[in-house]
């Protein structure tokens, strides 16, 4: 795939704890080293962003879009509480890539992926930009669900139980805390967008977010959207995209 030309997708795995991960890497045109987004979907991660990925590599950006292990065919049982070791592999893969350039890594999470986005860079130096989007600052927070809605909503799409998906959901919160980790991320960038329509997610817990970030946080609160966005689909996609631009394509300029 490193050859001296590309046809702007390919296939990638690399393996995180002795797990093969599988994604798909989109690359912007030229071979020069480029600014390169980390798109992190959610629980079970129906939306994979695969519509981002696809205007960042037309705006100059590669894209990496992966699966946590025990998921869409990645190897392993799911665990909530290793989804940051994951990030954190799928970061340092990236830095390895010759196409990839390793001061303009940026991450962006939708729901979960919020979540991890943000308690993987508090303690993830080479992600220079955070973005996220109905981002969970309190995993499970506000729902009380059965173990058949979690069967129904979560776990008949991933490797694990709904008994073990509760289990990990209470420790994950417990242990790592999106509102507590969000002021690491400052001096860099961190953007924050929700939906005042979010039914898994509410709107308040943006705003938390937006309360403990520092000065760099811009913060957008989109009127009607859902927790996909599903209706208000390209307002996001361009406000992201002109936002990453903005920060100096991943935290440098």
């Amino acid at each position: 795939m490193w050859g001296t030309e590309h046809e702007g997708i390919t296939g990638v795995t690399f393996d995180s704890d002795g797990h093969r991960l599988v994604g798909t890497l989109y690359l912007a045109r030229g071979d020069e080293p480029k600014p390169t987004a980390l798109l992190l979907h959610g629980c079970p991660g129906l939306e994979k962003n695969l519509d981002l990925a696809v205007l960042l590599r037309d705006r100059g950006w590669n894209a990496l879009l992966f699966h946590y292990r025990g998921c869409w065919g990645s190897a392993g049982r799911y665990d909530l509480r290793t989804i940051p070791r994951d990030v954190t592999t799928a970061v340092g893969y990236l830095a390895g890539c010759p196409r990839v350039d390793p001061g303009r890594i940026a991450v962006v999470g939708h729901s979960m992926g919020g979540w991890a986005a943000i308690v993987t860079a508090a303690a993830e130096p080479r992600l220079r930009a955070v973005a996220v989007y109905g981002a969970a600052a309190r995993l499970g927070s506000g729902l009380t669900l059965s173990p058949e809605a979690i069967e129904s909503e979560f776990t008949r799409f991933l490797a694990t139980t709904p008994g073990e998906f509760a289990a990990q959901r209470d420790e994950a919160a417990e242990r790592m805390s999106a509102l507590e980790a969000v002021t690491a991320i400052s001096p860099r960038p961190l953007l924050v967008v929700h939906g005042t329509q979010d039914l898994w997610v509410p709107v308040e817990q943006a705003r938390e977010l937006r309360a403990r970030a520092g000065p760099a946080c811009r913060y957008v609160e989109v009127d009607g959207a859902n927790h996909a966005f599903s209706w208000h689909r390209a307002m996001l996609l361009n406000l992201i995209a002109d936002w990453l631009d903005k920060t100096g394509k991943g935290g440098q300029g």
